[in-house]
């Protein structure tokens, strides 16, 4: 589960986020758009629309020339790659987000520990704490558990919907093969 952290830029704050990100796995090109992330959401467009091209292709040379039994396959294939993609994409788009900011000269506050022990934890970042300042290095430590009890917790949370989701995609699948099983039985 993603986990926010906020950065700065001349005097500008701007929320970044580390780890997997669930709304880009659910939403798409919609989070680089609400972001505000341009590239991110050029690069997603494009995915979505060669994915979309090739499932179009295959459709209309399956009406043209009747076969469908080709369409049938693809139609399995292009669901499960639709989902797949879509999960590499919330594995990437938050670092990638995230180095892209730093790139840019984004920086977490000097004040703001949780940020750059979460940064830090994650390895964007260099920060080193004085090993004579325990409280600090304590403070550090339980933001980095709670970051990860919560990503854990949000993980136990979405499992639910993940599950929906799978049995979804079966019912999809099995009713996209009956239903061009019954055009072809009735001739077509």
């Amino acid at each position: 589960m993603a986990v926010k952290v906020t950065l700065e830029k001349e005097g500008f704050k701007k929320d970044a986020y580390v780890g997997f990100s669930w709304t880009t796995f659910f939403f798409n090109f919609w989070v680089p758009s609400f972001r505000l992330d341009l590239k991110g959401f050029l690069v997603f467009l494009g995915i979505i629309l060669f994915q979309a091209s090739i499932f179009l292709f295959v459709i209309i040379n399956a009406l043209k020339t009747w076969e469908f039994k080709i369409a049938r396959i693809f139609f399995i294939f292009y669901t499960a790659s639709y989902y797949v993609v879509n999960f590499f994409l919330a594995i990437y788009y938050n670092k990638i987000y995230t180095k892209n900011m730093l790139l840019d000269g984004w920086k977490p506050m000097s004040n703001d520990e949780y940020s750059l022990a979460i940064l830090a934890n994650y390895g964007y970042i260099e920060y080193e704490i004085d090993a004579k300042d325990e409280e600090k290095i304590a403070r550090c430590e339980e933001y980095i558990s709670k970051a990860k009890r919560e990503e854990r917790h949000k993980i136990f949370l979405l499992i639910i919907p993940i599950i929906l989701i799978l049995i979804m995609v079966s019912f999809t699948i099995y009713e996209g093969i009956s239903m061009i099983k019954n055009i072809e039985r009735l001739g077509y």
